[in-house]
């Protein structure tokens, strides 16, 4: 009987395994395992059978600590007549990186495991302990049941794109923390300046002066004139002055809604609050700078994005320069994929199925089993692609009429999104919407400067 190459239980992961495990035989291979940790590593050496060869040593995180690693690995090599080295190695942080990078110099096979992954084989081990040489242990048996990939590690621009893209969500979510700061400093000083609850018509309404609040205007008036008692002083002519001013463009109705909430206001009296308005104004300066580096960041994001085979997403409806960039980086090269159900699994955004004596399958939730930084961006993509396109709106529409929940929804039209990338970007091609309305110039001009519209049109369409 004839096997394909991908005909493991395990699938291609345990296909390339099974292949590598055939070709070197067993009694060929030594297996290192390696706990990454950020100053010390800590090294255990065994055979395909489980035996220890060495036992747990240390080493330092530099090329001193690798060069021991390599003359006990070929001492052992030497004496024993190993001919191939495995090394396994727990995805810690980016601690494990290098080791990986000057392993595969030296030739080695490197397996690098997730914690989920050691985490199951300590459970089978029947131990609830955790320690450094339990780890070990682990990582040698999960070398042996084929967990893991031997997939190289990201390098070039799909590499730095990850990093940007990653680096602009830490900073997005540290200046929406800072935000929500500035609000509690806002009660303290002015609490109706974020808007009022009133009732019209028997009905409740929200007011509130700025329709942004984190706006020009509205920044302006934090700094300089924040307490009502400033305000007040200052009356409508003044406020109409600052804005001219400066350029604030502040409407004379949100002008008259300040001033109404000003005089109406529980504010306590000034002198009392200017350590809130202290804070609150290096806050705002803290902001501002956040601002800028998120800015900086957005135009290295366009820079290299735009040179990528995954530029071809900004042609799809909902799909913005930051959203698209993320997508791309996080998939990283498909080439090594040979479907999009493979991505999908990476994701950890495939449904977990459970079914047994005959029974009809049941699906449950999300299986997680993936990258979390990809998972996040695939529900992102699902969520705007929801609100922003119309092909996608009508399928998330039809999920919700099915009973799905909105979160599923959401997660549902990111892995639709998933399918549709990799057959974008595999086979060069664009989006093809049937909506009448729809031209590729214009959907790249709400997305991207003018200046490099032309650029995508020499890159990917002509």
């Amino acid at each position: 009987m004839t096997y394909t190459l991908l005909n493991h239980i395990q699938g291609k992961i345990g296909s390339r395994w099974a292949q590598f495990v055939k070709e070197n035989g067993v009694d060929q291979l030594l297996i290192v395992a390696v706990d990454a940790a950020k100053y010390t590593h800590k090294v255990l050496v065994a055979n395909f059978y489980g035996d220890i060869l060495i036992k747990p040593f240390e080493i330092d995180a530099s090329e001193s600590g690798f060069n021991r690693l390599k003359k006990n690995v070929e001492l052992v090599m030497k004496e024993k007549g190993y001919e191939k080295v495995v090394l396994g190695i727990e995805t810690t942080a980016h601690y494990y990186e290098d080791l990986v990078r000057l392993s595969h110099s030296e030739n080695y096979h490197v397996r690098t495991i997730n914690a989920a992954s050691t985490a199951q084989e300590r459970n089978a081990l029947m131990n609830w302990s955790k320690t450094d040489n339990l780890d070990l242990m682990t990582i040698v048996q999960s070398v042996i049941h084929g967990r893991g990939t031997s997939n190289e590690l990201r390098s070039g621009i799909v590499l730095e794109l990850q990093k940007l893209t990653r680096a602009r969500r830490n900073l997005v979510q540290t200046r929406t923390a800072l935000e929500n700061a500035i609000r509690v400093h806002l009660d303290q000083v002015f609490r109706e300046f974020q808007g009022k609850s009133i009732v019209v018509e028997g009905k409740r309404r929200h007011i509130q002066p700025f329709s942004e609040l984190f706006g020009k205007a509205s920044r302006y008036v934090m700094r300089h004139c924040l307490h009502p008692e400033d305000l007040l002083s200052l009356g409508t002519e003044g406020l109409r002055n600052l804005s001219i001013e400066h350029n604030l463009k502040m409407r004379e109705h949100s002008i008259e809604i300040l001033l109404t909430l000003a005089k109406n206001s529980i504010a306590r009296p000034k002198i009392e609050v200017e350590v809130d308005q202290f804070l609150l104004i290096q806050k705002l300066q803290t902001l501002e700078l956040y601002d800028k580096q998120v800015k900086e960041l957005e135009a290295e994001i366009e820079e290299l994005f735009l040179e990528t085979e995954g530029a071809v997403l900004l042609s799809v409806p909902g799909i913005g320069l930051v959203t698209g960039a993320e997508l791309y980086a996080e998939m990283g090269d498909i080439s090594d994929f040979d479907h999009a159900g493979q991505l999908i699994k990476l994701a950890g955004t495939n449904p977990t199925v459970k079914q047994s004596g005959g029974k009809k399958a049941t699906h449950f939730g999300i299986s997680k089993q993936g990258r979390r930084p990809f998972r996040n961006i695939v529900y992102q993509v699902g969520k705007s692609l929801a609100a922003h396109n119309p092909a996608m709106k009508d399928h998330y529409f039809a999920l919700k009429d099915r009973g799905k929940h909105t979160r599923q929804a959401y997660i549902a039209i990111g892995n639709r999104m998933l399918r549709l990338a990799y057959s974008m970007i595999k086979k060069r091609t664009l989006y093809l919407s049937k909506e009448p309305k729809y031209t590729l110039i214009d959907e790249l001009k709400k997305k991207v400067h003018s200046k490099y519209v032309k650029r995508f049109y020499e890159k990917h369409v002509a």
